[in-house]
């Protein structure tokens, strides 16, 4: 009796024995629980929008916070902002701050536990201080906003202001070098603009505030000194660090998490986060960007305008329940006309000063990474695991040296001669990885604490250069590998979904992995999984660099929805099934891990749970996950979905879909489509293999 056994029966006993054999099949049971009650707005299960800014030393910018039941599970542009478009990835990651198990739970004094009424002992003590002749000194934010602007105006007018000293300086490492630190361009430019322009009278910005401030403290000029601005000078400034900690004035750091300041200081207390908290600041183009509380704070913390406002109240503080509205408020409405419907728009156009336009930066000069900034979300976990689209690097900023190009003869061994040479520049303590570009005139050094100019550091090679894993570039595709082609129409019922993506438009900013990542819940794996190559992001950027190595093309890859998936084919349980749509999707609780459709995908589109990596990370982060898309257990094959639930949503709505990762993009490089009715008749074929016949299409607009 001969036994004929198909491919698809083999292939589902080797399933089968490899799921008996491993515990990967397990379910991890845990229950949903409902809300007691919410307000009559609020529908269990549905999302509450609301608008918001995130401060920062150049320009707020506009977000819209989307919540569920009651807690920011993600952060989105704000699509009424004039001039704005997509959200940067540190503005998307920032959420996972709000969440952070290293933020104070407590006031602290000389590094041990503070009570919070001994705090607000504290606060009056120093509230009668400023009105004697007390020498105090506040170092702000850098930046424009009408409500600190008022409370200062209001501190420097309280009584008995000339026996006492009081001195505003504002620092920040995000902030840009200041013209106004030249006198004669401020007067001239005073004179023509007017208030056109703006300037920070009276008060020293920048490198020259933190320098007066460090010589006050050294000379004990002060009996009281606030820090508030969100930068770290004692991580920026050694001479301004010994001096703090040398000081007998008493200090207080506000702070959302432990640094190098908070260490030195005497009082430190909670900051609050941007979600939590009111406040109105400018933005780039002269706009005035409010920020409302999503949340109640976490934790007991207080913002920088709440502890100014304290001052100014005999230092009285907001109460850690909350169980009333922050003075802020009040404020805030007594400033600014039309407060309320400034409120549900998130901005008020033209309700602010222009700021003035500063002379770019010298050659050489550091640069702000685009997920770290200054070091402050160097902690951030999913900017630790994003990946420089340019470098390849994770983790770590690099550090650009310039080169010559190679000739078109070179450029086919470029690629394996950059895998090959690893170098690395070690300066301050820190080691980072170093990367070559052309287009460069002189080594570029990225903004962090601790790092000194290029000539302070040392360069290295071979395997003391080892400290990053990176990725070599791909030489671009030849010209009749980029030539748009034809495609065939796409049949069937609408809507029949794709994705056209425009590689001319892409910049590499790495915003849709963000998104990605916060919409699906996407767990992080840490340092060890990402060198192993166990890396779960459903979507990554590949950069391809041109024959002289002075142009990249940036391309996002993720599942191309392929309409002749293999994937499907060669999967034992049927956990891969094509919809009715045309989209390729996965049904998690059939997923036995036998990785067959990994294999099988010839973009390498698929993730695979090692661990049970959602469990850890929520362990970590205490973060609320998106309650539309489900969390992946150990064991399970994973995938780009075109957001379902998204599609989903919209659908009921009668509305068009957009994807998370085409939302945020300030390119406009990602569209959704129904190809059904908004066909893609040509597009880029040096992507399509074997005849998958992918829903993702790729065109140039240049």
């Amino acid at each position: 009796m001969s036994l004929h056994l198909t491919r698809r029966d083999f292939l589902k006993g080797l399933g089968a024995l490899a799921a008996l054999a491993l515990p990967a099949c397990r379910r991890a049971q845990e229950f949903a629980v409902a809300p007691e009650s919410c307000p009559e707005w609020m529908r269990a299960g549905e999302a509450s929008c609301f608008a918001s800014s995130i401060p920062w030393a150049t320009g707020a910018l506009p977000l819209l916070a989307v919540c569920h039941e009651g807690r920011p599970t993600a952060l989105q542009a704000l699509p009424q902002a004039p001039g704005t478009r997509g959200l940067p990835a540190w503005a998307q990651a920032s959420l996972l701050d709000l969440y952070d198990g290293g933020r104070p739970a407590q006031p602290s004094f000389n590094g041990k536990p503070f009570p919070m009424r001994g705090l607000r002992g504290a606060m009056r003590g120093w509230a009668a201080a400023l009105r004697e002749e007390a020498r105090v000194a506040f170092l702000l934010p850098q930046g424009w906003s009408p409500l600190r602007e008022a409370q200062v105006a209001a501190l420097r007018a309280l009584p008995s202001a000339a026996a006492g000293r009081r001195y505003f300086f504002s620092w920040d490492p995000a902030g840009a070098p200041r013209a106004a630190s030249f006198p004669e361009l401020e007067r001239l430019t005073e004179a023509a603009f007017g208030p056109a322009c703006r300037w920070d009278v009276g008060r020293p910005q920048g490198e020259e505030a933190l320098a007066e401030l460090t010589a006050l403290l050294r000379d004990d000029a002060l009996d009281l000194l606030m820090i508030l601005t969100p930068g770290d000078p004692a991580a920026f400034s050694p001479s301004f660090a010994r001096a703090l900690g040398q000081c007998s004035a008493e200090t207080l750091r506000l702070c959302l998490l432990p640094d190098e300041s908070a260490r030195l200081c005497g009082y430190v207390v909670p900051q609050t986060h941007f979600l939590e908290e009111w406040g109105a600041d400018a933005d780039a183009r002269g706009h005035l960007c409010l920020r409302q509380p999503v949340t109640l704070p976490l934790r007991p913390a207080f913002s920088e305008a709440e502890v100014l406002e304290a001052l100014l109240r005999d230092g009285e503080l907001p109460d850690e329940g909350r169980e009333g509205v922050s003075p802020v408020h009040a404020r805030l409405a007594e400033l600014l006309p039309g407060f309320d419907e400034g409120l549900r728009r998130g901005v008020l156009p033209g309700a602010a000063p222009l700021p003035l336009r500063l002379a770019p930066a010298p050659a050489g000069s550091p640069y702000l990474h685009p997920f770290f900034a200054d070091g402050r979300f160097s902690h951030n976990v999913w900017l630790r695991e994003a990946e420089d689209a340019l470098s390849g690097v994770r983790g770590e900023p690099v550090v650009w040296l310039p080169c010559e190009a190679p000739s078109a003869e070179q450029a086919a061994g470029q690629a394996a001669e950059q895998a090959s040479r690893l170098r690395a520049w070690r300066s301050g303590g820190r080691v980072l990885p170093v990367c070559t570009h052309p287009g460069l005139e002189a080594p570029l050094l990225p903004l962090l604490p601790g790092l000194g100019a290029w000539a302070d550091g040392e360069l290295l090679e071979g395997d003391e250069a080892d400290v990053v894993p990176r990725r070599a570039l791909h030489p671009m595709p030849e010209a009749s590998e980029l030539a748009m082609e034809a495609d065939s129409p796409v049949r069937g019922a609408s809507p029949q979904w794709g994705m056209c993506i425009d590689v001319a438009a892409c910049i590499g900013c790495q915003a849709c992995t963000l998104a990605c990542r916060a919409e699906n819940n996407v767990p992080t794996v840490g340092a060890e999984e990402l060198r192993r190559g166990r890396d779960l992001q459903w979507l990554r950027v590949d950069a391809y660099l041109d024959a002289q190595g002075r142009r990249a093309m940036f391309v996002p890859q993720a599942c191309r929805q392929c309409e002749q998936a293999p994937c499907e084919s060669v999967c034992p349980v049927n956990a891969t099934v094509h919809t009715e749509s045309g989209l390729s999707a996965m049904v998690y609780p059939r997923c036995w891990g036998t990785r067959y459709c990994s294999a099988a995908c010839p973009y390498e589109a698929r993730r695979f749970n090692f661990h049970d990596y959602a469990r850890a990370s929520r362990r970590l982060q205490n973060r609320p996950d998106n309650p539309e898309v489900s969390v992946r257990p150990r064991g399970v094959m994973e995938k780009c979905s075109y957001c379902v639930q998204r599609i989903n949503a919209a659908q009921l709505k009668g509305e068009m879909p957009q994807t998370a990762c085409q939302q945020v993009c300030p390119a406009g490089a990602i569209r959704l489509l129904d190809l059904v009715r908004e066909p893609v008749e040509r597009s880029l074929r040096f992507f399509d293999v074997a005849e998958t016949r992918p829903r993702t299409r790729y065109v140039r607009s240049d």
